[in-house]
């Protein structure tokens, strides 16, 4: 094997472990928080060792960012809610498309679900890498978000109201996805599935227009 040969290889070796460092990561920071996600059961599932986390991403700051990065590439790629399509919506049909579709995570389990709930454990945790990131790129969790609480508010409405209104209405469907696997066993025993989903959007969004039809 050539010297090239070999360097390709290596080269190859690098991007894969870095890869599954990321992926695993995100599995283990979407389960457990930023806190509670140790570097020790991302390299174990990784299968790498700690000094690759050092290597890739300078620690696991490091390695957070590079998540987060991903996080928001993929809200972009996947625009799985487009703010055009909200402002083409009724004000109460935009707020239930809102719930629905932040809402995923309880029956999807799939690459966007594990980001969003990510920042859902962000919203009772927050990291100082977080809170750095966002000061930068806000998630479009709450971008949208104030999108949706513009249209019940009215335009003399001053900033302060429109960011309490924006951080009340995220938070709605955020507690769900971080307590999913709590709120399944008792005293609470709740059952989510598509039909249950429905149920949930449908309850939140009366509350939520009670609150907002008030402002």
């Amino acid at each position: 094997m050539s010297n090239l040969e070999q360097a390709r290889g290596a080269s190859r070796a690098t991007e894969t472990t870095r890869a599954a460092l990321i992926k695993a990561a995100t599995s283990v920071f979407a389960e457990h928080g930023y806190d509670g996600g140790s570097v020790r059961l991302i390299t174990q599932r990784a299968m790498a060792n700690q000094a690759a986390v050092n290597y890739h991403f300078g620690g696991k700051e490091g390695l957070y960012r590079e998540v987060l990065n991903a996080a928001t590439r993929a809200f972009e790629e996947n625009a799985f809610i487009d703010p055009e399509e909200l402002d083409a919506l009724s004000p109460e049909d935009a707020l239930r498309r809102y719930l629905h579709q932040f809402l995923l995570p309880l029956v999807k389990r799939d690459r966007v679900s594990r980001y969003l709930r990510i920042f859902a454990w962000e919203s009772v945790q927050p990291s100082e890498v977080f809170s750095a990131f966002i000061a930068q790129s806000p998630p479009r969790i709450f971008l949208l978000a104030e999108r949706v609480v513009k249209r019940f508010l009215s335009q003399e409405a001053p900033t302060e109201t429109i960011t309490f209104a924006m951080l009340w209405l995220a938070q709605q469907p955020m507690f769900f996805v971080r307590e999913a696997e709590r709120l399944a066993k008792p005293p609470f025993s709740l059952k989510f599935d598509e039909a249950s989903l429905e149920r949930l959007v449908d309850t939140l969004a009366s509350f939520s227009l009670r609150g907002l039809a008030n402002q």
